[in-house]
């Protein structure tokens, strides 16, 4: 059980690590183009896929069996970090900004697929 978290903590960090210098780069790119805000969404959306498929292969590839349902939590808990830290830092949840489902499902998939790839 201790390995477990452990595990899910170090791979956390590297996912929140490849978010933030993604973000970086999403950043920069918003500053010099100003794309629209649907162009936006969909990078953040990337962000997201991108950081637990890597999320889920990392923890695919310590855990042994059921690697899928490992990704899949990965995808969970990452999710549920970004939500926590937008209620934190804007006082509540703003459904529309990135979108909740969207957000979440596709967190979720990235990181079952990360962890079946592995």
């Amino acid at each position: 059980m201790n390995r477990i978290v452990v595990t899910f903590l170090k791979e956390i960090v590297i996912e929140m690590i490849i978010s933030a210098v993604l973000l970086a780069c999403v950043s920069f790119i918003v500053l010099r183009m100003t794309p629209s805000f649907a162009v936006t969404k969909i990078l953040i959306l990337g962000i997201y896929g991108i950081s637990n498929l890597i999320g889920g292969y990392l923890i695919g590839k310590v855990m042994t069996k059921k690697k899928f349902m490992w990704g899949a939590i990965s995808g969970i808990l990452y999710f549920a970090i970004i939500v926590v830290i937008a209620f934190i830092v804007k006082g509540g949840i703003d459904t529309g900004s990135v979108g909740l489902i969207s957000g979440f499902l596709i967190s979720v998939a990235a990181g079952t697929l990360g962890g079946m790839i592995s």
